[in-house]
């Protein structure tokens, strides 16, 4: 019987087609055996790639849109303060006491040029009523930058018209006001009047209008030697004189461009 089989099937002989044909095929399976390799093979490459696109995506908008790398503090006694970008756009607007979130309710400060945004400010029908009478307006930047932004500020309606104070400050400074929850003006007044013998704490100065501490700093460097009594406080608190409602003047202004580098 086998031999019957092996004789029937050695008498099949493939032709030359048939060979060529299965030939063929046997290299077209290895193509695509080859290709789906290459494809699984790539399958992770490819998506590495497009999440370090993303990556660098996300890092270049946060590097130029909102990575924060200024700071510019307006003190009345409303405090705000002003969080900038890479361009000098406002990135967040904070309140540091609760006049400065009276002022605020009502604005809308983010994506805006700095100067932009603290003439709007400064200028917006909250802020007016605490710009009477000896009131004092200090800007304080914290910045590389800062140079520039105090030259805009200097040319601007918040010197030529409110006689604002320009000073700047370095970045430890920022970071210790804020681990208090001060704004960076009131914080560096603190930290020159503490360097006399006022006796007053971080919490006291926060409650103090700025134009009662540049007086008590402008006593001091004149020669006054004596603390702050608890009198003398409450007075310092209430605020500044009035006038009527006209802006504030420009004594203790240095002619309204106090350009002061605090450091």
């Amino acid at each position: 019987m086998h031999d019957e089989i092996r004789k029937a099937f050695g008498q099949i002989r493939a032709t030359e087609q048939m060979k060529q044909s299965v030939s063929e095929h046997l290299t077209q399976n290895r193509r695509k055996t080859a290709k789906s390799s290459i494809r699984v093979s790539l399958a992770p490459l490819v998506s590495a790639c497009a999440l370090l696109l993303l990556c660098v995506g996300i890092g270049n908008w946060y590097f130029f849109q909102e990575m924060p790398v200024s700071y510019v503090s307006v003190d009345v006694n409303p405090s705000v303060e002003l969080t900038l970008n890479r361009r000098n756009r406002v990135t967040a607007a904070e309140s540091r006491n609760k006049e400065g979130e009276i002022v605020l309710a009502h604005l809308e400060l983010e994506g805006k040029d700095y100067l932009e945004a603290v003439e709007l400010l400064v200028g917006s029908q909250a802020m007016q009523k605490y710009l009477t009478g000896d009131a004092e307006l200090t800007v304080t930047v914290a910045s590389s930058n800062a140079e520039e932004l105090l030259s805009g500020l200097e040319n601007s309606e918040i010197t030529t018209h409110y006689h604002g104070m320009c000073r700047s400050a370095d970045m430890d400074t920022v970071r210790s006001a804020h681990e208090i929850d001060m704004s960076l003006g009131k914080y560096q007044m603190y930290q020159l009047l503490s360097q006399y013998n006022a006796e007053l704490t971080a919490e006291e100065c926060q409650s103090i209008p700025m134009c009662q501490l540049g007086r008590l700093l402008a006593q001091y460097e004149n020669g006054r030697q004596e603390a702050v009594g608890e009198e003398e406080l409450r007075e310092m608190e209430t605020g500044c004189g009035h006038d009527g409602g006209s802006h504030h003047s420009q004594k203790g202004h240095h002619n309204g461009k106090g350009h002061h580098n605090v450091n």
